[in-house]
């Protein structure tokens, strides 16, 4: 039976991938075996700053152009980029020529020609997964068909200090003053307070708003939050985690969307690291 978790994927895809063939579409990120489409021929070189993983594919079988690809769900950070960049070489290195399944999750290419989505392997691990589990970047819960996969797939990582998770770079004190923004932001910090505004809540980890760190929710996240036994009120004076795209807007700004993109961190802390 599958899980709850693995469900969800499922279903998710179902949804989103209209166009992908029903008899192995759910796979992706439910787990099992899958029907081999292309070839996974290279790895494209990271360029500085935060990035997303690009490959490229060739059809199994016929003579159609490579296609790029980029890999939903994962992001590599500058914040720790000789880890990083390390991690993910070693990772790609051994994988160059598998065989391998790819499920769009758009429609059509972005404006520079390339596919975004997911790649599996024959046997049912995701190229995703394999990165994340290397200690080679961070997952993005806002490709929500695999956050569930890709987050335990990083929780293992952490969990043996692999790559990235080796050093404490790799966050951001929420309770310290921001740079290099705009970028993707893992942080942690102790909540100062709790506020609303409309349909807004803020998520305050400062008493300046102008030049603290603050996290934005929706009405629909807030109640998202809610219903995961998590209300924004009961998260003042605790420290939190959280993850997504962050701005300079007086102090760090981000807006969650996602209820996974917010953690409470174990006592334990794997940011005691290096």
């Amino acid at each position: 039976m599958l899980s709850t978790a693995r469900l969800v994927c499922l279903l998710s895809l179902a949804i989103v991938l209209p166009d992908t063939p029903p008899s192995w579409a759910g796979e992706i990120c439910a787990g099992g075996s899958v029907t081999a489409t292309h070839r996974l021929e290279a790895a494209l070189p990271l360029p500085a700053g935060t990035v997303r993983p690009v490959v490229t594919l060739s059809r199994l079988q016929v003579d159609e152009p490579q296609v790029t690809v980029v890999l939903d769900g994962v992001i590599l950070p500058a914040k720790a980029a000789e880890a990083t960049h390390a991690a993910y070489d070693k990772t790609m290195a051994g994988r160059i020529g598998a065989a391998v399944a790819f499920v769009a999750s758009a429609e059509e290419p972005d404006r520079h020609g390339r596919r975004h989505g997911v790649v599996q392997f024959e046997s049912g691990d995701g190229l995703g997964e394999q990165i994340l589990a290397a200690g080679a970047g961070l997952a993005d819960v806002s490709f929500t068909p695999c956050a569930t996969l890709f987050l335990a797939a990083e929780a293992r990582a952490r969990a043996e200090k692999r790559g990235i998770w080796r050093q404490s770079r790799i966050w951001t004190d929420l309770n310290a003053a921001a740079t290099g923004l705009p970028d993707f932001v893992l942080g942690r910090g102790k909540v100062a307070s709790i506020g609303r505004s409309g349909r807004t809540t803020y998520i305050n980890f400062g008493g300046n708003y102008r030049t603290d760190a603050t996290v934005r929710l929706r009405e629909t996240m807030t109640s998202a939050l809610v219903a995961a036994g998590r209300p924004p009120e009961s998260l003042s004076g605790r420290v939190v985690e959280v993850r997504g795209w962050a701005d300079q807007r007086n102090g760090l700004d981000m807006e969650l969307d996602s209820p996974l993109a917010l953690q409470l961190p174990d006592e334990a802390s794997d940011l005691k690291t290096d």
